[in-house]
């Protein structure tokens, strides 16, 4: 063998070791979701979970005693197909798209947080529904002020003054949502937690998301190819009766005075009517807000 073959193999083997080691880091994550999912006992869970899910099987533990490993069979998975979504070193999303419970009941769309802890290893620190994640949160930071933006939105004659608005992208769809308050910290706290952030309870006092009966207008953008609109609605929904009102009319793009769409950011000038002022909407909309996407 020649001494310029002999190199050859030896830099196929190099890159070869080097691809291993990189995938054996990145299963790393995949490894320490699989010792979960085999966990038999308490005490075999106990070093691959953090944060909520160890607070959980730790109070599990303290109170089922030998129904544990029932609880636990149930919400594991006898097969699944994993994918991965990073949002820093240390910490990432397993999202199961599909699979099957050992109970037998088929698991679709759940996103497992993994966080690394102090000694470099990844534990499995919550469970969610992927679709329920809004996904900037995690990766942006915000200040309230940057969604206080007042317009008028007249619901059956009657103007609720909107205070604010979130715009949030969910695949081809923007839904902006106006409300009557001025967005506040623990506004924002609550969509992180509901994101699956750890956020102290303490930081919610004050929220207007849990338990107020508001009204709100929404408008809707659903996108085609190159930022083009293919439809666009007007709604509103009504929680401060004992039973929720809403209704949606589709808006003429003609009612689009502007739109811009960045880098998770929107710019849009509306304005149009519909009914009458005993029943119908009137709106009046400028806004210059971030977009958030939701799902992983």
């Amino acid at each position: 063998m020649t001494k310029s073959a002999g190199a050859s193999r030896g830099l196929v083997f190099l890159a070869l070791a080097a691809c291993m080691g990189l995938a054996a880091a990145q299963d790393a994550r995949i490894s320490a979701f699989d010792k979960y999912n085999h966990a038999a006992t308490y005490d075999e869970i106990k070093p691959v979970v953090s944060g909520v899910l160890a607070q959980q099987y730790a109070l599990l533990a303290s109170r089922a005693g030998q129904q544990f490993s029932q609880v636990l069979n149930q919400q594991q998975l006898t097969s699944y197909s994993p994918r991965l979504v990073d949002i820093d070193n240390a910490t990432s999303f397993l999202i199961v798209d599909s699979g099957t419970s050992k109970s037998g009941r088929d698991v679709r769309s759940q996103a497992y947080l993994l966080s690394k802890n102090a000694d470099g290893n990844w534990t499995v620190a919550n469970r969610f529904m992927s679709d329920s994640i809004v996904r900037t949160l995690w990766t942006e930071r915000f200040a309230p002020a940057e969604f206080v933006q007042p317009s008028m939105c007249s619901i059956d004659g009657k103007d609720i003054k909107p205070q604010s608005v979130l715009a949030v992208r969910d695949k081809d769809t923007i839904v902006m949502t106006l409300y009557q308050f001025k967005l506040s910290t623990a506004d924002l706290d609550y969509w992180k937690q509901v994101s699956g952030m750890p956020v102290d309870d303490r930081a919610l006092v004050g929220n207007h998301f849990n338990g107020d009966k508001t009204i709100v207008c929404r408008v809707t953008l659903r996108m085609a190819t190159n930022n083009h609109v293919s439809l666009f609605n007007v709604g509103f929904e009504d929680h401060t009766g004992t039973v929720t009102r809403s209704q949606v009319w589709q808006a003429p793009q003609s009612d689009i005075v502007s739109l811009t769409i960045g880098n998770n950011r929107i710019a849009l000038s509306t304005a149009g009517t519909f009914g009458t002022d005993k029943n119908g909407i009137s709106w009046n909309v400028k806004i210059d807000v971030p977009v958030w996407v939701k799902g992983l």
